[in-house]
């Protein structure tokens, strides 16, 4: 078996793939066409304040992302959601007051998501990660696959993708042509926060904890559909971060603020409006996130895990991987982590039966 691996995506899966095959001895290179890892785990700095345009909770029930987190030492914290949080039923209703059970808390990472990749990322071998490597075609060829990429061409036995389905048949063309119930699946496969907003205002002071508020909002009414309190673990930085409803979409990003200032003016007052900075990541415009071919009409997670994503291709040379294959919590971080453990079982098998 050739154990040289090329895979295509340096987000969640494909770098702790690429760590669990060089522990297997695997030759593994990792491209990736943004300028950074991470994919939809994107943490940016903005003063003091470290916020997540991506994936950011995780809980107790995600077990294979607590062993990683275990096995590469990552700091996190409890979600802070003590004091009064909001409900926004109807627009002619004033917020409701409402109390959030804490039975089953989220937990975000000390130093931001990003943390996790970068433990990992330092454990790999010098020269396994290549960015700015957009792949563009894949192509087998006897008992050879040809990777060309914006730059170069390399030559694999194995690759290896992370990428969302979607994305996938939308950037890459293949030779021999991927199975066309495999493409037709895939474009019916949910891209998970392809259709969203993240939203970030960071400030000076945490004015809601003072008012003994936990700077959580939950709204029917929009335009932001879920807010929570994202200051950091030692109260150094402040902010508040979540999602803004999909209909923003077609709104610029000005109207997109004024609407949001509206918003928190109607909830927390005018001490919301005393923001230092924000941000927004509308995840429809990512380049490498979004898919030309997404149907708009999928509901979430749809045909995520699906079993044609589990059987290897052209004679166990091309894997499908990345969050949405996985079976267990689709599209999440533990998602991302369950497909990078299964990918490994497959080829640790290959690799010794042959």
């Amino acid at each position: 078996m050739n154990t040289s691996v090329v895979i295509i995506g340096a987000g969640l899966t494909g770098l702790l793939t690429a760590y669990r095959l060089q522990e297997l001895d695997f030759d593994v290179k990792v491209l990736e066409a943004r300028e950074r890892i991470g994919g939809r785990i994107n943490t940016i700095v903005s003063g003091k304040a470290k916020v997540e345009m991506g994936a950011t909770w995780f809980n107790e029930s995600h077990y294979y992302l607590l062993d990683v987190i275990e096995e590469f030492k990552v700091p996190y914290f409890e979600q802070f959601m003590t004091g009064t949080s909001y409900f926004q039923t109807f627009s002619n209703v004033p917020p409701q007051e409402i109390a959030v059970p804490n039975d089953s808390p989220s937990y975000r990472f000390k130093n931001g998501t990003v943390d996790l990749l970068n433990s990992i990322a330092a454990k790999l071998k010098p020269n396994t990660i290549f960015l700015n490597e957009e792949v563009n075609e894949v192509n087998v060829i006897d008992d050879d696959v040809e990777v060309k990429t914006n730059s170069r061409t390399l030559n694999a036995g194995i690759v290896i993708t992370t990428l969302p389905p979607a994305a996938l048949i939308d950037q890459i063309t293949f030779t021999p042509q991927l199975p066309n119930e495999l493409v037709s699946l895939a474009e019916q496969t949910h891209t998970w926060m392809q259709d969203s907003i993240k939203v970030a205002l960071t400030y000076k002071k945490p004015f809601w904890r003072e008012e003994g508020k936990s700077g959580t909002i939950f709204s029917n009414v929009g335009p932001l559909t879920e807010f929570y309190d994202q200051s950091n673990l030692e109260t150094g930085s402040y902010a508040l971060v979540g999602f803004a409803s999909g209909s923003c979409a077609r709104f610029t990003k000005e109207q997109r603020i004024e609407k949001i200032e509206a918003q928190l003016k109607m909830v927390f007052g005018d001490e919301a409006l005393q923001y230092e900075s924000y941000h927004e990541t509308p995840w429809y415009n990512e380049e490498f996130t979004k898919s030309n071919r997404q149907e708009d009409n999928l509901f979430p997670h749809q045909n995520g895990g699906h079993a044609l994503y589990q059987e290897p291709l052209f004679e166990n040379k091309l894997f499908i991987s990345g969050a949405e294959t996985s079976k267990h919590h689709s599209g999440y971080m533990e998602g991302a982590i369950f497909a990078a453990e299964s990918v490994v079982a497959k080829l640790k098998s290959l690799h010794l039966t042959q």
